[in-house]
């Protein structure tokens, strides 16, 4: 497995709320968010952070061999 130049990671900070009035919140999760640095990525440092599920969108996880961009492989 080669590693990617371009890829990049984020600490993402995602607060649960309390599911009954009166109930204590749960302790935020926080997971980590991959996306990709380059100009052609589906998956952008904005995806990945904001949007909802956006850490799981970027499959390749850093592998050369599972890159999204067809060029790129």
């Amino acid at each position: 497995m080669s590693k990617c130049e371009f890829h990049r990671t984020e600490m993402v900070t995602s607060r649960a709320h309390a599911a009954h009035s009166g109930r204590r919140e749960p302790p935020p999760q926080r997971t980590l968010a991959g996306y990709c640095a380059h100009a052609a990525s589906p998956v952008d440092r904005l995806k990945a952070v904001t949007v909802v599920g956006g850490a799981k969108l970027l499959t390749c996880g850093g592998d050369v061999a599972k890159c999204m961009i067809p060029d790129k492989r």
